[in-house]
């Protein structure tokens, strides 16, 4: 009965998202349009998590809608950018642009320097001038600002897909002391993330597996690469599992609206109502001392009528936009 119904709700959104593929009306429009005009206030006003809801809701309503994909770029910058750890002496307001070697004192106020302006690697080639020429000046202090400036680079390039750099920088800046939370977080998902792309091509369904979870927090492309994931993995599918099949293909376009896919995901919802379709079986019933043989179709055990086909009330989109 479970599995009728699964059939049953999947034959119904399969044919309400063919209708809404060939002609898109009105309440699709309106639709779009208004998430597209909350998504910019959200964003403008600094709800940065609504605003990327909303723009991922419409660009899976509306894969080329005009501005939504940039917007929601911003707001996923927004959310990844992480707070750098301030320098932990004063920054002098002029850092000198070429390195001065003539002191290790005005090397150590390059650093600073460099350092309050983000340019980590200027800062850190400062730093090891200054160890070259006398690794005990001013130890504790160079170290604080080496491991700091380590972990603020680490981050910033995981932040940018450099993810085996970010990580090696952040390795680096644990030899000096623990690293916080959120750098800690941040390598631990570069990692991840290196790991569920080593899947790609070779174990499609570990990478699908791997890929969903950081498509849930929109980390980088994961979500272009589950839903190819997922995709691949239907096609293992479906000759031995054709409704497994119709899962996997109904994830991906959850995802990523694919309209090549399309076909392919109705060929294996048609396979998939074949192998569960009901078996007929023979029953003799007597009347007035005469056997009569009938067909009772059963589907999960229990008679019943075979069920048509319910089209779709609107092409009104079936998710439900962020409220």
């Amino acid at each position: 009965m479970a599995l009728a119904l699964t059939v049953g709700g999947l034959s119904g959104y399969f044919a309400g998202q063919g209708q809404a593929i060939t002609a898109r009306g009105t309440q699709l429009a309106l639709t779009s349009q208004e998430q597209f005009d909350l998504g910019v206030q959200d964003l403008l006003e600094g709800r940065y998590e609504l605003a990327r809801q909303r723009f991922e809701y419409l660009l899976a309503l509306e894969p080329g809608y005009p501005g939504a994909a940039e917007l929601l770029a911003q707001a996923l910058q927004a959310l990844n950018v992480p707070t750098l750890t301030p320098s932990p002496t004063s920054v002098p307001a002029s850092p000198s642009p070429t390195l001065d070697i003539s002191s290790l004192d005005g090397l150590y106020a390059q650093a600073q320097a460099l350092f309050g302006q983000g340019d980590w690697t200027g800062c850190l080639r400062a730093l090891l001038a200054m160890r070259a020429r006398d690794p005990a000046y001013r130890l504790a202090e160079v170290n604080s600002l080496m491991a700091t400036a380590l972990r603020n680079r680490g981050v910033e390039k995981i932040l940018q897909g450099f993810l085996e750099q970010g990580i090696y920088d952040l390795n680096l800046a644990e030899r000096f002391g623990p690293l916080d939370g959120q750098a800690i977080s941040w390598r631990e998902t570069a990692r991840f993330y290196q790991q569920a792309n080593s899947y790609i091509g070779l174990d499609w369904p570990q990478a699908a597996s791997y890929f969903q979870s950081l498509c849930a927090g929109g980390t980088w492309d994961s979500c272009a690469k589950y839903a190819l994931s997922a995709m691949r993995y239907g096609d293992l599918l479906v000759t031995a599992d054709p409704c497994g099949a119709v899962v996997q293909y109904s994830e991906s376009l959850f995802t990523y609206n694919n309209d090549l896919l399309w076909p392919t995901a109705t060929r294996a919802f048609d396979l998939c109502l074949t192998a569960t379709a009901a078996t007929p079986t023979e029953t003799s019933t007597a009347t007035f001392g005469t056997p009569t043989a009938s067909y009772t179709p059963t589907i999960g055990g229990a008679p019943s009528e075979t069920p048509s086909p319910t089209a779709p009330a609107s092409d009104t989109p079936s998710s439900i936009p962020p409220t």
